[in-house]
């Protein structure tokens, strides 16, 4: 092929993602739902370690002993943004998942999301008996009631996402918005659950209005309002950490809203592509992070280590570490049975037919 030839656009549309600003074909490439989006990659990513960083913190203070100040603060700095920044992006997914048939679309949140809820609440619960905790049956329903409430929430956020097909998406973002003033303070999971929902339909909604969006929210007036962002995480880190306060659900929007317009309009660095991976990988990063640090921690009292700091360190890289040994097999067979089944459980009628001839 001839110099020219490559550096030539072959198609109107690759003169159009030649021409128009990053980012902008943003709704065709979620409506197509058919190749992966960098810096939603990123977004995801970040919110990941971040969570497993949290993780780590809670883990050894429990474990070992107060961890240094610097950590602290850095895990109630982004208390505002990790849980609604993973809500919003799974949001600005919905819209090409439904574009499939309504059984064929519950079948694959069944076999993403269900599955491995089922698969990592039973290594959760090995792991506790082994410890010498725990002590619920699957039955019950303190059994299922653990780190992996966030996919609960998914999921159900997911079935609720069918309605989009009917009712408004921002219906959907204000009546959970309201909701959640409405639940006592005691029903901490059921209150959690209606402050995020405004999130992951807010994503819904960002995704069908984006050329809207990008146009009435411009980068240089994104950057102007990054002030909201930084406020409302020095005010999380300095002042009072803000886990899931309903009055802090609308600053914490804006400032997501904010944070996606910039980095939908940010090169794709290189150095960056370790986070990237975890964020296409974030299923497997996230069901299976919990029971390593989880152990990790444990093993670590065991062990008799008092230095809080390089405890946390060390627990965070190893639980990284094996977390991504488990991404790079999570595609393969037997491994990926651990994180999502099969599109069919059995063969085809003809392909049974077919096999019988053979």
């Amino acid at each position: 092929m001839s110099e020219h030839a490559d550096s030539a656009p072959a198609t109107r549309a690759d003169v159009r993602r030649r021409t128009e600003p990053r980012g902008a074909d943003i709704g065709r490439a979620l409506d197509r739902h058919d190749r992966r989006i960098g810096w939603m990659d990123l977004l995801r990513g970040l919110s990941i370690l971040l969570v497993i960083l949290h993780h780590s913190t809670q883990i050894v203070v429990y474990r070992i002993g107060e961890v240094p100040g610097f950590f602290e603060f850095l895990s109630a700095f982004f208390a505002p943004f990790r849980m609604p920044m993973l809500m919003v992006l799974s949001g600005l997914l919905v819209a090409g998942s439904l574009h499939a048939p309504t059984g064929k679309y519950v079948w694959g949140k069944v076999r993403r999301i269900v599955w491995p809820i089922i698969v990592w609440t039973l290594v959760y619960a090995v792991s506790e008996r082994m410890v010498g905790q725990g002590d619920y049956m699957p039955w019950e329903l303190g059994f299922w009631n653990t780190y992996l409430w966030f996919m609960q929430f998914i999921f159900a956020y997911y079935i609720l996402a069918l309605l989009i097909r009917w009712v408004p998406a921002w219906v959907l973002i204000a009546v959970p918005f309201v909701v959640m003033f409405l639940i006592p303070p005691e029903l901490e999971l059921l209150q959690r659950f209606f402050y995020l929902m405004p999130f992951f339909f807010l994503g819904a909604f960002v995704e069908k209005h984006w050329d809207q969006y990008a146009k009435w929210l411009s980068v240089p007036l994104a950057a102007a309002l990054a002030i909201i962002p930084i406020g409302v995480a020095l005010y999380s880190g300095l002042v009072t950490p803000l886990w899931y306060e309903p009055l802090s659900a609308l600053p914490a929007m804006l400032g997501i809203m904010i944070l996606v317009r910039l980095t939908a309009i940010a090169p794709d660095a290189r150095w960056l592509a370790p986070v990237r991976f975890v964020g296409q990988y974030s299923l497997i990063y996230y069901v299976s992070h919990y029971p390593v640090f989880a152990a990790l921690g444990w093993l670590s009292m065991k062990a008799g280590i008092t230095n809080s700091g390089i405890g946390l360190v060390v627990i965070f890289f190893v639980t990284v570490a094996v977390s991504t040994v488990f991404a790079l097999l999570g595609r393969r067979m037997p491994v990926s049975l651990l994180f999502e089944l099969p599109r069919r459980l059995w063969p085809a009628r003809r392909d049974r037919t077919v096999n019988a001839r053979g």
